[in-house]
């Protein structure tokens, strides 16, 4: 099942307030920033390929 965009959002919320709150133990730490890491690169993409579309559409409105 794919993630929605609020999903992966709430996670790396989720990450940054136990990495901000210093409850994040050292040997977790890693792997939290490989996965924030990812979820950022992901939601990045997602945002990007939404702009595409939305723009896409208003170019075919507008033409």
């Amino acid at each position: 099942m794919t993630e929605t965009y609020s999903q992966m959002l709430a996670e790396l919320q989720e990450i940054v307030d136990s990495v901000g709150r210093n409850d994040c133990p050292v040997d977790e730490l890693e792997e939290k920033v490989q996965r924030a890491g990812l979820l950022i690169k992901t939601l990045r993409e997602r945002l990007k390929k939404t702009e595409k579309s939305v723009s896409e559409m208003l170019t075919e409105i507008d033409g």
